[in-house]
């Protein structure tokens, strides 16, 4: 493996187990020295080197923040495999969008695909796909909008929706009053299928009830 490869399974290991609030001090320290060295006056990264000596007195919470910091500043960030549950909002958001897909008088359902491909930096985003095999043509979700539910919901909604599009070659949805094309967006907390013409159609999977 190249130092690469090895600095993000680091990374992915002690983010790992940091979460879990229980950060392996072998792996605190090799994480602070690959921040020493690129910034060797960084604070976080020094006391988490410290720390990660004196493993016997260290307090597990203290270790877990600090390593969670500096992954942060290193601009880590996470996958399905650190953080499932992103997987599991992202697959809810898919059946709330696909009440949408029915209601709007559409043959069939989307479906939900994950990269399978791995390389350092890449965690493998997830794909809107119609059931004939239609996606979009952006770079798909990325894990991490599935932190939260509404924006779960909406990157889902917006993938779905190139998707459909892309295999009618028209809008989807429209909006019935003014015939514009919608599109999925945040608004007051909740996710909600957005016109043109400034005002929400539905909530995000309850087309039905506009």
């Amino acid at each position: 493996m190249d130092d690469v490869e090895v600095l993000d399974r680091l990374y992915r290991t002690v983010y790992r187990a940091a979460r879990a609030g229980e950060v392996d001090c072998t792996d605190a320290f090799d994480l602070a020295a690959s921040v020493l060295e690129l910034e060797p006056a960084d604070p976080d990264a020094t006391e988490l080197a410290s720390l990660s000596l004196d493993c016997a007195e260290v307090s597990r919470p203290r270790l877990a923040g600090l390593a969670l910091t500096l992954l942060a500043e290193a601009g880590f960030q996470p996958g399905f495999t650190e953080e499932p549950e992103w997987l599991t909002r992202l697959e809810d958001a898919m059946r709330l969008v696909n009440q949408d897909v029915a209601a709007t008088g559409l043959p069939d359902r989307c479906r939900l695909r994950v990269d399978e491909e791995y390389w350092p930096g890449h965690n493998g985003n997830a794909h809107a796909e119609t059931w004939d095999g239609h996606s979009g043509t952006g770079v798909g979700v990325f894990p991490a909008s599935g932190a939260d539910p509404v924006s779960a919901l909406v990157a889902v909604a917006e993938d779905a929706q190139d998707a459909v599009m892309h295999m009618l070659w028209s809008a989807w949805p429209v909006c019935p009053v003014h015939r514009l094309g919608v599109h999925a967006r945040s608004h007051d907390g909740a996710a909600v299928w957005w016109c043109g013409d400034g005002h929400a159609v539905a909530a995000i999977g309850a087309w039905q009830d506009r």
